[in-house]
């Protein structure tokens, strides 16, 4: 378990990311929930990103100079933001760690946003059981057309992150 005062920095990818974030996106836990057309999807929209020609934003997560952590983040509408990570360096799986990070992300970088929206296929239980101890619930289940297989739709009202905001 990290210690409570762990602290994590978020900063949106930069050019000279690409080759870690390539390297990062063919390792088996990553691969494994991001492949096809999905993966092709990421790689086509990270080079707009890079271009300025996208409203996501791809983001590296830092523990002090480390970065350990790919994110991904959409605007939905004028209350909303779409979220999908994945912790890439091996070292901090199984570490206890998703959790904080999700929320200081979240309380981070979108303090101000009412509601976030991710998508873990429902078979991903690792992956809904973190999101659920962040407080996203379910809201329903869907057959992505990326990758033809049952998908949760998931939720989080900001003002329910757990635990609750640090004063």
């Amino acid at each position: 378990m990290m210690p409570s005062k762990f602290r994590f920095t978020f900063k949106p990818l930069v050019l000279e990311d690409r080759p870690l974030i390539h390297k990062w996106l063919v390792q088996p836990h990553v691969a494994e929930w991001i492949h096809g057309v999905g993966l092709q999807n990421t790689l086509n929209g990270l080079e707009k990103f890079f271009q300025g020609e996208s409203n996501t934003t791809y983001w590296i997560g830092y523990d002090k100079d480390i970065p350990f952590a790919f994110l991904i983040t959409s605007p939905k509408g004028n209350d909303a933001t779409t979220l999908d990570l994945f912790i890439c360096d091996l070292n901090y799986l199984g570490k206890g760690i998703a959790v904080p990070m999700i929320q200081e992300f979240l309380i981070s970088q979108f303090p101000n946003m009412k509601r976030v929206l991710t998508d873990p296929e429902a078979t991903n239980k690792r992956a809904i059981h973190v999101y659920q101890k962040v407080g996203f619930k379910i809201m329903g289940e869907f057959i992505a057309s990326w990758h033809p297989v049952p998908h949760y739709q998931m939720e989080l009202y900001m003002r329910d992150l757990h635990p609750k905001r640090p004063v």
